[in-house]
């Protein structure tokens, strides 16, 4: 058991690693309700 808690714990503590914000800003033609911006990694708009 007290392994499943320490693996369980580990886990935890790299979730947000795996979930980073990214900058950009939100273009003013956005829908609305969403906020679209280019990836520039990969030229691709994508809102949310």
């Amino acid at each position: 058991m007290t392994k499943f808690i320490l693996a369980l714990s580990l886990l935890a503590l790299t979730m947000p690693s795996v979930a980073n914000a990214h900058g950009g800003g939100c273009r003013k033609s956005s829908p609305p309700g969403q906020c679209c911006h280019m990836d520039n990694s990969t030229g691709v708009v994508h809102c949310h």
